[in-house]
């Protein structure tokens, strides 16, 4: 049985002596996001709404980058690495004759895995520019640049140039609030056969959704807007998307990311860090505590996968 997330937090703060809860839950985000404006420019983000978190700091930093790659592994901002990504992408089928589009890019973990395995060509995009920066840097110190290129973009906004074989997506359509216009332009760009793939966080309409679900709603960096699989459904059906799997991997999941903590509590005895950094670390682990009691009280965790159909002739 999965630990409660309290125990988890608990056993953070207990590592370091001279965090006081009380002042740290209010100062954990203007300390740790304040320092280190963003990745090679990315400061700018201080400037846009749209890339602050609730409390008006930026929502990504270098600080907050090392720590996510130290959870998740170089190149990964949420569960599942290098290793996890072709148990997701599986039904895509990738080969090097295709194009992939993926959404939501982050650091473009993701993005490079495809390219690697199957010699796809696959253009990552992401809504916030700090990320996509650090992400292009990856692909170039990869020699994946062209191969696997992390562009900014505006997702609320989403268009695409190209057409594209597939298109990927993780943890990202739950935080865009106008998914019917998003939906629109992936429907558009994808080419007659054209597959769709993402995993996302989905209400649960059959459970009650207790103060767990709230908390996590109330205390996500951004605010939420999460459909349940019947939207997501009845939207692809929609727009003549032929829907083949709703699977739900919310256990798979949870355990990635408990699994992922234990083995940071493990790292975290053997080191020392700065103040800015350990602060870092507590509200991003604190944020996937909230994540976890959320998928017991009316969130989930599910794949979809659709087919676009040949054009008739």
């Amino acid at each position: 049985m999965s630990a409660p997330p309290p125990t988890l937090k608990d056993r953070f703060l207990a590592w370091w002596e001279g965090i006081d809860v009380q002042r740290r839950a209010g100062e954990a985000g203007e300390d740790a996001y304040a320092s280190h404006a963003g990745v090679g420019g990315g400061g700018s983000a201080q400037g846009d709404a749209k890339h602050l978190n609730r409390r008006g700091k930026p929502l990504w930093t270098a600080t907050r980058i090392e720590v996510v790659e130290k959870i998740w592994g170089p190149g990964f901002s949420s569960p599942g690495g290098d290793e996890f990504i072709p148990t997701i992408v599986k039904p895509l089928g990738l080969n090097p004759a295709m194009s992939v589009l993926d959404i939501g890019a982050g650091l473009g973990g993701a993005t490079r895995a495809m390219a690697k395995q199957y010699g796809t060509w696959v253009t990552g995009v992401e809504g916030n520019p700090v990320l996509a920066e650090a992400g292009m840097f990856r692909s170039q110190k990869s020699g994946l640049a062209r191969q696997s290129p992390i562009l900014s973009t505006d997702l609320e906004n989403f268009a695409w140039s190209k057409r594209v074989d597939a298109i990927f997506s993780k943890e990202t359509f739950y935080n865009i609030r106008n998914k019917d216009r998003l939906i629109d332009g992936i429907e558009a760009v994808l080419k007659p056969k054209g597959q769709l793939l993402f995993t996302d966080y989905v209400i649960d309409p059959g459970h009650a959704r207790g103060r767990d679900f709230d908390g996590w709603i109330h205390a996500e960096p951004v605010e939420p807007s999460p459909w349940t699989v019947e939207q997501y459904v009845g939207a692809l059906a929609q727009r003549n998307l032929d829907i083949r799997i709703t699977e739900d991997n919310t256990d798979n999941h949870r355990a990635l990311i408990l699994n992922a903590i234990q083995e940071l509590v493990k790292h975290l005895e053997t080191v020392s860090m700065d103040h800015d950094t350990k602060l870092a670390v507590v509200e991003e682990v604190e944020m996937w505590a909230r994540r976890v009691a959320a998928l017991s009280s009316g969130l989930r965790y599910y794949r979809f996968y659709a087919l676009k159909p040949a054009e008739l002739s």
